[in-house]
C-alpha cells in the first residue's frame, strides 16, 4: 500500500460506540485529509495536543 494514498482503508466491523485511536489514524503524522461528502476536511494535531478539523 505503500504510495498509494487514495487507496480505502479495510473497514473493520466496530460498535458505534467504539472509539477510534488518534494513534491509529495518524500513524505518526501531524495532519491526516479526510473526504466527506464530496468535501475535503483536515484533520491536525496542534502543538498542545488537541485536534483541529478545518474545511
Amino acid at each position: 500500500m505503500a504510495g498509494d494514498s487514495s487507496r480505502p482503508i479495510a473497514n473493520k466491523q466496530l460498535a458505534a460506540d467504539q472509539p477510534l485511536i488518534s494513534e491509529h489514524l495518524f500513524k505518526g503524522r501531524k495532519t491526516i485529509c479526510i473526504d466527506h461528502n464530496g468535501e475535503r476536511y483536515t484533520l491536525r494535531i496542534t502543538s498542545q495536543g488537541k485536534l483541529i478539523l478545518t474545511k
